[in-house]
């Protein structure tokens, strides 16, 4: 079963994992165009997150930055969460870390440990 991705959908939209690790495709269910699209990719991502943990694969807080690119023909969006303070590389699917340190990240490691 190492093919099979996990999905979630709200019976009009979808978000499916891909391949590639914290990468996502958000679409509509018809393949028609995505339009008036407000917060449906974000409810569907805290849906997936929300699976993940009530099954145990996630047990530690969640907080990340979330990346979208909208395809050519605007019928999917793909999805891409790095950590707070990285942002993706287009060309390939590793990430790059901003040359700043993020206070906020900084705040959480020191409280948190």
């Amino acid at each position: 079963m190492a093919n099979e991705f996990l999905a979630v959908s709200d019976g009009t939209f979808t978000l499916s994992e891909t391949e590639a690790k914290n990468q996502f495709y958000f679409y509509r269910n018809d393949e028609e165009v995505l339009t008036d699209i407000d917060r449906e990719p974000m409810d569907l991502y805290q849906a997936y997150i929300m699976r993940k943990m009530m099954n145990g694969e996630i047990t530690d807080m969640v907080m990340n930055d979330i990346y979208s690119e909208t395809s050519d023909d605007g019928r999917c969006i793909r999805l891409t969460i790095c950590d707070i303070g990285e942002r993706p590389i287009k060309s390939n699917n590793s990430t790059v870390r901003d040359k700043q340190p993020n206070f906020i990240k900084r705040l959480f490691n020191k409280i948190f440990g």
